[in-house]
């Protein structure tokens, strides 16, 4: 049995979910996931939930499924109206721009040992996500009329319980004058309304659909961009089964696998029947129908296996009403009883060998047994209700009953019970086995396998039987019409009682009264007497299947599974198309987690039925990607409670005889699905293939599972479509016939030849129309036109819409997953197919979950700049917001996120995605309304709570930030993003209780780590080291490794050839040499299969790019030989190669993470990876590559890309460069790709610049196609992995060199990045990869030979500057003619200092550091409180950067040092930037933080001549050594320089402590009679070397710095047209 979901307590502390809080598989899941968070379950229930503090229950006759948190009867929530379902937060998506999937087991998250898979959740087709009394989705009809009639039903659109969170409680948003505040928000209509329509949108920078890295700023970095779009796993029914494979029972036992039933069973259903209410959803289900009815398995205590209403008058549809107080047949007399009910009574002793008068009898006790188990459900509701408000858990034994047997034919044949006729009773009840077999069976199922995974439709009439109703609700032959008093259990012992004489008096021969008696007994939990009754059947006939299976649920019941197995085995073998059976067998099987098990019975059994065909259709490879929900239908979610037999609302039930015995293939459809069951029967064969499929996905066995989605949808849309590629043809075809074919997007580059297939982009309700213009008959799917109309109907179509699902998420992860366990043998190629499936599945059955994903797929799809859409007419239309083209895709994403949010207007990740997108297009304050709005509806969603942290933080909302990352982590202690993301935000504002540490180079580096309770601790006395940074550095050791995994089984079969090929061309344009070609083959050959497989052919397909358009300028310029642009093609991707994740540390991230050199490395590879595929993989980037540019005539064309040439630390830099250039040497292009703030450094560098170009609005492809059309040579980039940066535009090699300077300070691990500008101290030489040439493919394939190697950072070849690679302006900014005499700078000062600090003591030593607080860790803050301690009159000066970094660093000082040392450090608030670097001048001493180096911040120091103390603490980190390279060039040139930088650039920890202490304490102030203080030792010494020099230094010499830069430009260029490589030393 599965357990219960039990509490265990947890230390709150470790909000970080260390390790130990690991949930191994199955096993209960900790309190602070549960106690306010659901179990991630594969549906959602309506979103009530409560507390599931339940006991464990007994055995069932069917596996509960008792994870759930159980429902209240009110339908109210302990914990709020929260979200369904949890799972659908079990899979996560880490972006920046773009889907980066990792890998997808299925599991939910409690039952797994490892942290959730960061992928697309995806969202089922279930209309259990729409609101509380909300009208399934899987009903939700597709015309208008019925939409509206629908909301007539409880589609509440305009209720006060709307879309933004109602009139009451936090979720209410109110809109006020403000724009930009958002108000009072109206609610969306089912067809009008609009999300959108009363947001304010503000003007922003332009959405670039998959721009590269969107890092963030240097101003607070977070350690990941949003989380992004998520796809829900609420994954609604996968068949029967749980995505893990564990049975959810759909109904008991056949009652139809009969060899007879009848045809002329006409009823007059003359009674008024009443609509059930659309709120009474599920409450009376049993526990096999909650499951699929997703209704706590817990709070619905066994009972029949049926649903009824309990206010509603119940009418059995084949049991008419009789007026007759009294009957008599045959001269028997039936005497009524007291309570007014009349009980056969034998008067002759011939009476029971009457078979008439045993089939009245049988009627009889049917009526009787369908009381009873009406009346036992209506009990358990009631008991379950009482418990529940008492706090104590619902309890039942049972958890299914026996299905009340079919009447006798005899009494079915007539509309009026008035009389029998005798033929009848002659023709049609004769006793035989195989007729027992035909009118009773238990446990029981409606008429189709798939009949109970949709809800009933609420607008056609439906019967009922209710127990306890005033009026008589059902009359037998022998009963009066007088109420009874009688309990309906009395009446089934009664009953039973009858049945026991007339068995004996048949020598227990009569085996229909025997199964009806089993199940009477089985009802009143008489267990040994069923079992007694069922085994006396099976002595008559040993291959009884019915009794068989029957007898299995039984023992069942009394614990013994063993024999219970075995028995449900023996009955499949027997008759495999017995699929009551087949069913319980597998879910006894799941319930053991034996899911490999269970497919094989699934395969046995269709093995057995499959028939024989001309050939097996394998094709389920379809041009596919996406992101998609395997997620299950909402129409098996909440519908009204009563009882369905097999006959209710069905008459065509009655008409189609289903005996399996006897299949000859005369029945109607009959092996219309392939195998050899009645075309009625084809829902049930499709439900259980589908169910196949999923556990096969639980178990990973991912291709096995798309085969088996194929089949079920084949079996839906008919064999003869030819597979699924097949099918998406017909769909693309039949879309584009109808008139849609205006709506593909033209995506072809200028050059791009051939022209490409484009997707074809549908509004919402277009794609509503997919299913009728595909198929006849309106839509009517041809495998499932033989199925009854109604509930079987319905479902069939409910589980074909999530197979298709399914297919298309298995195909989007193959695209989209860099897990080589997702990848399929033969990979889809295009999004064009995945949302050909969604289109057709939500035509299907309109869900807001499958609505999601569509968003989230067409948010990817690119457009280039020339694309002009053309908005199809009477389409929903949206607002206008700046950046988006309507009709592209971002513009239908949105769309498809507004038609989710009018069918549900509380699905959490509708919200959440909208808000990602939102976000992505800038509109950041309208994107945290939508995560809020995300967050009210689920207060557990990790994910929305994820994003909504990171964009709060991005407003400067830190505690907010806090608190929002906090909760993502006690919701998902293993969401690394959350995880990381906590990490930063705790670290930006210097609280480290918990931070803990890493022992990194033998406990050298990160020396001093911080326990729970905030004290430190030295690393070597930590052992390995622990707490959250220790968890932020293991989660990035494992996404390292498991990417290493990425593209492995690349390279084969034709894959191989075609790489090779096409690498041959781009290299030579001819053929290679053979000793060459055998080396390449070699090369390729052993790398197939390997790890690091991917990553190595993308940088070989981007070296032979770099090799083509160099031999296109050699043809061209060099050897005057004009050749058309084919020859020389771009290499394209394998089309099996997804774009790949990265890990949640970004590049700019490990500048304070303590990592090795080679977890830097891989870092900053794995972001430049991403780029590279994802760019490679662009409509745009198909065709030749592009063309050089002509030779220098006189200057090199150099283009600086940046998105900080605005008030911004890169403008105050370099401002004045781009007008220094020498125009003989070099014309500056500048490409600025954010708009201007108007600031007077924009001004300025627009006004020097020879070309500056605008480009904030550009797209990728335009940017790129400008920069070939200016003829650029070299191209920098000046951002790097910083926010803003656009580095796909240097994926796409738009120019012949591109290197990297200033705007990121370490290695980009890119091949589109060639040359760092640095210096030796910035960048020693022993950090460099040991191959430099960096030239042809024979280089690429030698570096790939040190990719394992520990002790190297940089792949770039360095230009190796003279001094100081930095450049500063400050120089400039200051005219010469302000310089002032030393004396006069120190009277400026002394006063400077008495300004700011008016109560400071003349003799105070003021030791200052003005870095951002996120770049102090604990060992430096400790060596910092030393330094004070040994320096009594020193105090230690910073900013308030952030504010809330002030309490904490003052809190830990006096815990570590006390309050005389935390006394003396002082906060001031951040100043303007003049007065930033003015001010300066006051500090005595600079203490740079080791860690993470002041940069721009130290050359705003050294301006100001205050001397700097530094502490390159890492070799391989450019940030730790980029101060004593700025200390270095504004130092003089000399001996007097040398020795001043030997004092102030420290090797270790200890030697920085020394110096601080030795130059403070032998400092001190002499007061002249004036006032004036003047600094005394070695520190106004270092003061005076500095000021004297600066403007002499090569620091703040520009136009040095701008000549050297020129110099390092035409060595470049003469080095690639001579074809040569190394780094390059001014």
């Amino acid at each position: 049995m599965i357990p219960q979901v039990a509490h265990h307590p947890r230390n709150i502390s470790q909000q970080f979910g260390l390790p130990v809080f690991a949930t191994p598989p199955f096993e209960p899941l900790q309190p602070s996931r549960i106690s306010d968070r659901l179990a991630p379950l594969a549906f959602r229930s309506s979103r009530t939930f409560s507390s599931p503090f339940t006991p464990a229950p007994l055995h069932h006759a069917h596996p509960i499924d008792s994870h759930r948190n159980g429902v209240p009867a009110d339908g109210t929530s302990s914990f709020g109206r929260q979200y369904h379902d949890p799972a659908e937060h079990m899979l996560r998506r880490k972006t920046p721009n773009g889907t980066l999937a990792a890998g997808y087991d299925g599991t939910p998250v409690q039952w797994s040992s490892k942290a959730p898979a960061l992928k697309h959740v995806i969202l089922p087709l279930s209309a259990s996500s729409s609101p509380h009394h909300a009208v399934p989705i899987g009903n939700a009809p597709n015309d208008h009329r019925e939409r509206q009639r629908s909301n007539s039903l409880g589609w509440n659109f305009n209720s006060t319980s709307n879309l933004f969170g109602g009139g009451n409680g936090a979720g209410d948003v109110r809109i006020n004058s403000d724009p930009m505040n958002w108000s009072n928000v109206p609610p969306l209509s089912f067809t009008q309304h609009n999300v959108l329509d009363h947001l304010s949108m503000q003007q922003a920078a332009t959405f670039y659909p998959n721009n590269g890295m969107q890092i963030p700023t240097v101003l607070q970095p977070a350690y990941q961009p949003s989380p992004g779009p998520t796809a829900s796993n609420d994954g609604g029914l996968y068949g029967p089964y749980w995505p893990d494979g564990k049975f959810v029972p759909y109904r008991p036992a056949a009652f139809r696998d009969t060899g007879q039933h009848y045809s002329n069973f006409k009823p007059n259903f003359n009674s008024s029947f009443q609509q059930p209410p659309p709120d009474s959803a599920g409450e009376f289900l049993p526990r096999s129908q909650q499951q699929l009815f997703n209704v706590d398995p817990a709070q619905a205590a066994g009972g029949p296996s049926f649903l009824i209403s309990d206010n509603t008058p119940l009418h059995d549809p084949g049991l008419m009403q009789f007026h007759n107080s009294q009957q008599i047949f045959d001269g028997g007399i039936y005497s009524p009883f007291n309570d007014g009910a009349r009980t056969p009574t034998a008067q002759s002793v011939n009476r029971a060998s009457n078979s008439r008068f045993k089939e009245k009898s049988l009627s009889w006790a049917h009526g009787i047994y369908v009381d009873l188990l009406t009346y036992l459900h209506q009990s358990q509701k009631d008991n379950r209700q009482a418990r529940q408000s008492n706090g104590l858990r619902p309890y039942s034994k049972n958890s299914i009953y026996p299905k009340p047997p079919r009447q006798p034919a005899s009494h079915l044949t007539h509309c009026d019970w008035r009389g029998v006729h005798p033929q009848s009773a002659d023709s049609d009840s004769t006793g035989s086995h195989r007729e027992s077999r035909a009118l009773l069976s238990t446990p029981s199922r409606t008429n189709s396998f798939s009949g109970w995974q949709s809800s009933g439709d609420f607008g056609e009439a439906r019967h009922y039987r209710f127990s306890n109703q005033d009026v008589p609700h059902y009359v037998s032959p022998f009963q009066t019409p007088n109420p009874s008093p009688s309990s309906p259990l009395s009446k089934a012992r009664d009953a039973l009682d009858v049945l026991t004489n007339l068995c004996e008096q048949s020598g227990w021969s009569w085996i229909d009264g025997m199964l009806l008696g089993g199940c009477l007994a089985y009802g009143l939990e008489e267990y040994h007497k069923a079992l007694e009754w069922y085994s006396k059947i099976l002595a008559l006939d040993s291959k009884h299947v019915e009794a068989m299976s029957n007898l299995a649920a039984t023992l069942l019941c009394l614990n013994r599974r063993e024999e219970a197995e075995q028995l449900w085995l023996q009955s499949v073998k027997l008759r495999p198309s017995y699929f009551e059976a087949v069913e319980h067998l597998i879910g006894l099987l799941c319930a053991d987690h034996r899911g490999n098990e269970a497919v094989k019975i699934i395969e046995f059994v269709e093995q057995k039925l499959r028939l024989p065909k001309p050939e097996d259709i394998q094709d389920y490879f379809s041009e596919t990607s996406s992101n998609a929900g395997r997620s299950s239908s909402g129409s098996m979610s909440a519908t009204s409670e009563r009882v369905v037999m097999d006959y209710d609302g069905d008459d065509n039930a009655f008409r189609s005889p289903m005996g399996r015995e006897s299949d000859d293939g005369s029945q109607p459809g009959f092996g219309s699905s392939g195998f050899s069951v009645p075309g009625a029967e084809n829902g049930r064969i499709l439900a259980l293939i589908h169910a196949k499929g999923n556990m096969l996905y639980a178990l990973g066995d991912v291709e096995g599972a798309s085969k088996a989605f194929e089949d079920a949808v084949l079996i839906s849309a008919g064999r003869s479509v030819n597979g699924i590629q097949g099918l998406i043809r017909k769909i693309v075809n039949v879309l584009s016939l109808d008139g849609f074919a205006t709506l593909r997007t033209d995506m072809r580059s200028p050059m791009l030849t051939p022209p490409t297939s484009a997707p074809l982009l549908l509004p919402p309700d277009k794609a509503l129309q997919t299913a009728r213009l595909v198929f006849a008959k309106n839509g009517e799917l041809p495998g499932l036109r033989h199925i009854p109309e109604g509930l079987a109907r319905r479902a069939g179509v409910s589980t074909t819409s999530n197979s298709l699902l399914s297919l298309a998420k298995i195909f989007q992860d193959a695209l989209s997953n860099s897990s080589s366990s997702q990848r399929l043998s033969r990979m889809p190629t295009g999004v064009g197919d995945i949302l050909s499936l969604y289109y057709l599945s939500l035509s299907l059955q309109p869900s807001p979950s499958t609505a999601n994903n569509v968003g989230i797929l067409l948010a990817s799809v690119q457009q280039p700049a020339s694309f002009r859409p053309i908005v199809p007419r009477g389409s929903a239309s949206l607002p206008s917001i700046p950046g988006v083209v309507p009709g592209s895709g971002v513009a239908l994403a949105l769309a498809y996120y507004n038609y989710g949010l009018n069918l549900d207007s509380r699905h959490a990740h509708l919200y959440t995605n909208l808000g990602s997108l939102l976000k992505d297009i800038g509109q950041l304050t309208a994107a945290i309304k939508m995560y809020e709005q995300a967050v009210n509806c689920d207060s557990t969603f990790d994910i929305a709570l994820a994003n909504l942290a990171n964009a709060v933080k991005d407003q400067g909302r830190t505690s907010d930030a806090i608190n929002f990352y906090r909760r993502a982590v006690a919701s998902s202690p293993d969401f690394a993003e959350a995880v990381c993301g906590l990490a930063n935000a705790l670290n930006s504002v210097c609280d480290w209780a918990g931070r803990g540490g890493v022992v990194l180079d033998g406990g050298r580096q990160d020396r001093w780590h911080v326990d729970e309770t905030g004290m430190i601790i030295n690393a070597k006395n930590n052992g390995s080291g622990g707490g959250w940074m220790k968890r932020v550095v293991d989660i990035v050791a494992k996404q390292l490794k498991d990417g290493s995994s990425w593209g492995r089984g690349t390279l084969q079969n034709q894959t191989f050839h075609q790489v090779l090929q096409q690498l041959e061309a781009a290299d030579t344009g001819n053929r290679w040499a053979p000793e060459k070609k055998a080396d390449m083959q070699a090369s390729l050959s052993a790398w197939s299969g390997h790890r690091w497989e991917g990553q190595r052919v993308i940088r070989l397909i981007e070296r032979a790019i770099r090799r083509a358009m160099h031999r296109w300028y050699h043809d061209k310029h060099v050897k005057n030989r004009e050749l058309p642009a084919s020859c020389y093609p771009r290499p394209q991707l394998p089309s099996s190669l997804a774009v790949p994740s990265a890990p949640t540390v970004l590049p700019f991230h490990t500048f304070t993470c303590p990592l090795s050199a080679k977890d830097i490395r891989m870092i900053s590879q794995r972001n430049a990876l991403r780029i590279s595929c994802s760019t490679l993989k662009a409509p745009w980037m198909q065709g030749p590559i592009f063309p050089p540019p002509s030779p220098p005539a006189p200057h090199l064309n150099i283009g600086y890309v940046s998105s900080d040439f605005n008030n911004h630390p890169l403008a105050h830099l370099m401002q004045s460069v781009f007008g220094m250039h020498d125009p003989r040497r070099a014309k500056a292009y500048c490409y600025a790709t954010t708009s201007s703030d108007n600031s007077v450094h924009r001004q300025q560098i627009e006004r020097e610049a020879p070309v500056f170009r605008d480009v904030s609005s550009w797209s990728a492809d335009k940017l790129v196609q400008q920069i070939v059309q200016d003829g650029i040579h070299i191209l920098v980039n000046l951002n790097g992995y910083t926010r803003g940066a656009r580095n796909e535009v240097f994926a796409a090699r738009p120019a012949p060199i591109q290197m990297s300077f200033m705007g990121f300070a370490g290695t980009l691990g890119a091949e589109w990045c060639d040359y760092i500008l640095a210096d030796e101290t910035a960048i020693p030489p022993d950090t460099l990869r040991p191959w430099r040439r960096n030239i042809d493919l024979g280089d690429q394939l030698l570096d790939q030979q040190s990719s394992e190697d520990e002790d190297w950072v940089y792949s770039e070849n360095i230009i190796f500057c003279r001094d100081t690679f930095f450049c500063c302006d400050h120089a400039q900014s200051e005219p010469g003619k302000e310089r002032l005499s030393w004396e006069d700078e120190q009277t400026r000062r002394w006063e400077m200092r008495k300004e700011l600090f008016p109560n400071l003591s003349d003799d105070a030593i003021i030791l200052g550091n003005f870095n951002q607080l996120y770049k102090i860790e604990p060992t430096t803050f400790r060596t910092w409180l030393r330094i004070l301690d040994r320096v009594p009159k020193a105090i230690l000066w910073l900013l308030r950067f952030p504010d809330l970094g002030e309490s904490n660093l003052k809190r830990t000082a006096l815990e570590w040092a006390g309050e005389g040392v935390a006394s003396r450090i002082w906060f001031t608030d951040v100043a303007p930037k003049h007065q930033h670097i003015s001010r300066a001048r006051v500090c005595d001493l600079f203490l740079d933080t080791p860690e993470c180096n002041a940069h721009t911040t130290a050359a705003d120091v050294l301006w100001s001549s205050t001397p700097l103390l530094t502490l390159p603490r890492y070799k391989y980190k450019m940030c730790s050594r980029m101060a004593a390279s700025i200390l270095k060039g504004a130092l003089p040139k000399g001996a007097e320089g040398r020795k001043a930088a030997t004092e102030l650039i420290a090797k270790d920890d200890d030697e920085y402590e020394e110096f601080a202490i030795r130059l403070a304490g032998s400092f001190s102030y002499r007061v002249h009679p004036s006032g004036r203080g003047e600094g005394v030792g070695r520190l106004g010494e270092l003061r005076k070397l500095l000021y004297d020099s600066r403007w002499t230094c090569a620091l703040f010499d520009t136009k040095r710095w701008v000549s050297d830069l020129e110099a390092a430009y035409d060595v470049a260029w003469r080095k690639w047209v001579l074809n040569e490589g190394g780094d390059i030393y001014l």
